[in-house]
């Protein structure tokens, strides 16, 4: 590959400079996917309530993403919009800050109230429900892939749920919990998108991030949560949500999706909810049984089906949302 880029000077140079970053760059996603999974085990092992928990890491990652907003964002500005276009963009991310408010809220609730396997699953509906959401609403009718993919998702949606009766320490009512954040992530994929055409990420990120601080915050409170950690381990544990797992692991995994492939990396995304269903066994001793693994199985599949980014047609369009937590 060096010799075909004679006319180019250190072409040679270019190519392997080009190669280390897109190693470099798998390396990032890799590390952001394992940080994210381990999520569900960070929220079981802090010392306060679900929302106090979410507040803890909204709170934790704004210094970090403040830094990268007046970093980062300086060097690679977007186009200067018209007012009126940025005052909607600002609207749109703090309407995104108010869905990812209930998303971890309802998240962090499913994780305490059913398995970690089930928690992890079910909020990767997410994708499948904007589709849906775009056909009924907005008059955007999926093809024949996407329609099967919502079968699919509904079919490994219902294993797991029907699974949930019959095992210890789980909770129906902790498979809503995870439905219920996969519809407030889905919301919020979609003003994200819409905050994006006007603010740079590293303003979007900083922006629903103090959002959802505040109404995390709020939620704990009027919840009657345990607010302040009791623990060195309990504050390992939000110390880690706020800087591994949000300004750490989303930060890698949105620096990664700019220099890789659509495609690969969404599937490479995909992987988190396995990782964590691996590592409930031995870390919870959430054994999965042979329902909840075909679940899996076809929830995953309807994944790979629904998301645009894995479709050829949409290639070109960029890195594809971060359907993590």
């Amino acid at each position: 590959m060096i010799s075909s880029s004679p006319a180019i000077p250190g072409g040679g140079r270019l190519v392997v400079a080009t190669a280390a970053g897109t190693g470099m760059a798998w390396l990032m996603m890799i590390a952001a996917v394992v940080c994210l999974a381990f999520v569900p085990f960070l929220v079981r092992a802090a010392d306060v309530g679900p929302g106090a928990a979410g507040f803890w890491r909204m709170v934790l990652a704004l210094p970090l993403l403040a830094a990268w907003s007046a970093t980062i964002d300086r060097r690679q500005p977007v186009a200067t919009p018209a007012s009126g276009a940025r005052r909607r963009g600002f609207l749109a991310a703090i309407a995104a800050g108010l869905a990812f408010t209930g998303d971890l809220f309802f998240f962090h609730r499913a994780i305490g109230t059913t398995t970690v396997a089930n928690a992890a699953l079910l909020c990767q509906l997410a994708p499948v429900m904007v589709v849906a959401a775009l056909w009924i609403f907005g008059g955007e009718r999926p093809g024949r892939g996407l329609i099967a993919g919502l079968g699919l998702a509904l079919a490994g949606a219902w294993l797991l749920v029907r699974d949930t009766g019959d095992r210890a320490g789980a909770d129906i009512m902790g498979d809503l919990s995870a439905v219920a954040a996969a519809a407030c992530y889905a919301a919020y994929l979609i003003a994200i998108k819409a905050a994006r055409r006007s603010i740079a990420a590293g303003t979007t990120m900083l922006v629903t991030t103090a959002v959802s601080a505040v109404g995390l915050g709020l939620l704990a409170v009027a919840s009657g949560e345990v607010l302040v950690p009791s623990s060195l381990a309990g504050w390992a544990a939000v110390a880690a949500l706020g800087i591994l797992a949000h300004a750490g692991g989303q930060g890698l995994a949105t620096a990664a999706l700019g220099r890789l492939p659509v495609g690969a990396a969404s599937l490479l995304l995909l992987i988190q909810p396995v990782i964590t269903a691996a590592f409930g066994w031995p870390i919870e001793g959430e054994m999965p049984s042979l329902v909840q693994v075909a679940g899996a199985m076809l929830l995953l599949a309807a994944l790979a089906t629904a998301n645009p980014a894995l479709r050829p047609a949409w290639r070109r369009t960029g890195p594809a949302p971060l359907a993590a937590r």
